[in-house]
């Protein structure tokens, strides 16, 4: 049985979120745009939450199961994303955008408390291609994922690793083995076989069940194209 923890001491060295202060209209039009889209992980499949974005502070909502974008927004002091809540005053978060990630960015939230953590992923042709899994870990344990002939990706806890589908894959499916440390051992989870689909990318969230203590795996798909 696997024992859980906070889910907001595993997600923490994923995340970047700060509140800063808004500065001028004037200044923020001097500031470049970034090009992003949003998902969510969220064990307790709250309600898709809404925000306004950026100096135009454009509506949008955050959903869990799919991937919604692109959005454009301009970056406020030529740096920060603002994301504005029911409160007027401040933004409820702020994300520092960098130079290289303002195309191809997907932000992904994570509940923390009554707001949300966020995590940046550049999903550039060279990084997350049609085929490739990206696999983040929110367990208190080390996992390790074998795909097909490929040899296995570990990932610890708080973090998140690439599985590339094997070059020679030309089968509908490929057989998935899945791995978790424990007390310094390696005990078997699943065998299985996920579906082989080279124009997909997907976002798999391991995370323990509330209800079942089992791992588990939320999935989120885009097409590539």
């Amino acid at each position: 049985m696997l024992k859980m923890l906070p889910l907001y001491q595993l997600i923490a060295s994923l995340c970047i979120a700060m509140v800063t202060p808004a500065l001028s209209q004037a200044d923020a039009a001097k500031s470049p745009k970034v090009s992003f889209r949003v998902t969510r992980f969220d064990p307790g499949d709250g309600t898709s939450p809404k925000f306004r974005v950026g100096t135009e502070q454009k509506e949008c909502e955050v959903p869990l199961t799919s991937i919604e974008g692109p959005f454009s927004a301009t970056l406020r002091d030529g740096t920060y994303l603002d994301f504005w809540g029911a409160a007027a005053d401040n933004p409820e978060i702020s994300v520092a955008i960098a130079a290289n990630e303002r195309k191809d960015l997907l932000l992904i939230f994570f509940p923390d408390g009554k707001t949300f953590r966020l995590m940046k992923v550049v999903t550039s042709a060279d990084r997350m291609q049609g085929g490739y899994q990206m696999i983040i870990n929110t367990t208190p344990d080390e996992i390790g994922v074998k795909l097909g002939t490929a040899e296995p990706v570990i990932i610890s806890s708080g973090k998140s690793g690439t599985l590339k589908t094997p070059t020679a894959a030309k089968n509908a499916s490929i057989p998935v083995v899945v791995n978790v440390k424990k007390a310094g051992k390696w005990t078997l989870v699943s065998t299985e076989d996920w579906p082989h689909e080279p124009t997909v990318r997907k976002f798999l969230f391991a995370f323990v069940s509330p209800r079942t203590k089992h791992l588990m795996f939320h999935t989120v798909s885009e097409m590539v194209e």
